[in-house]
């Protein structure tokens, strides 16, 4: 989906005087204008409120609210951990964090779903079953969704490699790659630039990219041959990683219908749990 800067770079030409005016004011100026109302928004920017409200039509927008919301959403991807405090302390009640926290992730996971492409689930769950090695990769924060996602599958078939990146051993990990491979990604924002660069190697040796980022991945679209857009949306200073958990249950339910071989890996992981790893109460 793109955003804001995105769809003014596609409809510029086609804009009226008036209106490129607006688009180039914005652009310089989105801290202002993130939280700016109609009538201070066509006054710092010299134009009546009419015309920018046309401009925020002309970009696909039902109005300046939406546009807005874009443009705080952009700002948001980009912006530094203590900026994102600063501007969540403001937006956030104490008394009502818990709740807002919660209905925060309902949101994310109802919006993650409703926007899912079914033939890339489809695609995805098919690649991890015939896959030769499954390689999943996340950093920072992501790496907490890479590791659930290759202990789930782990205990469902062979060859699922974790990129632990300890000691910078990327090239070791991932030598021996192949276009009979698949790596799951998680790059979402702040996009990590090791990340990327890795998935650009993995492309090289022609192994296809499953990549779970978010809904405005325009910018990012190049790293993946199958895209799992999923909303992330924080209601502090962090991303909300529940839709992608949620994704990552489903691929994993999936995996275990379409595939026969995949109870018998359930087997084998079991009997060997039961050798004295579970307390047995």
């Amino acid at each position: 989906m793109p955003n804001y800067s995105s769809k003014v770079t596609n409809t510029l030409s086609a804009l009226t005087h008036s209106q490129k005016a607006v688009a180039v004011y914005v652009l310089e100026n989105r801290e202002s204008m993130a939280f700016a109302t109609l009538d201070d928004a066509a006054m710092k920017i010299g134009v009546s409120t009419t015309t920018v409200i046309r401009f925020a039509r002309a970009l696909g927008y039902t109005g300046y609210s939406e546009m807005q919301k874009d443009i705080q959403s952009e700002m948001m991807d980009k912006a530094s951990l203590p900026e994102r405090i600063t501007s969540a302390k403001g937006k956030v009640c104490q008394n009502k964090l818990l709740r807002e926290t919660m209905n925060n992730d309902i949101a994310n996971i109802t919006e993650t779903v409703a926007k899912l492409p079914e033939d890339a689930l489809r695609a995805t769950v098919k690649a991890i079953i015939q896959a030769r090695r499954v390689h999943v990769l996340g950093m920072r924060s992501s790496f907490a969704l890479a590791h659930y996602t290759a202990s789930r599958l782990g205990q469902l078939r062979p060859n699922i490699h974790l990129v632990q990146s300890a000691g910078m051993i990327f090239p070791e990990e991932l030598v021996g790659s192949s276009s009979e491979d698949i790596c799951i990604a998680f790059l979402f924002p702040r996009f990590s630039k090791t990340t990327a660069n890795l998935i650009m190697w993995l492309r090289t040796m022609g192994v296809r990219i499953v990549l779970f980022t978010s809904q405005s991945y325009h910018t990012v679209q190049s790293y993946g041959d199958i895209i799992i857009p999923c909303r992330v949306k924080g209601n502090s200073f962090k991303n909300s990683f529940a839709g992608p958990l949620c994704i990552i249950n489903y691929l994993a339910a999936a995996v275990v219908l379409e595939n026969p071989e995949a109870i018998g890996v359930l087997q084998q992981t079991e009997e060997f749990l039961k050798k004295g790893y579970y307390l047995g109460l």
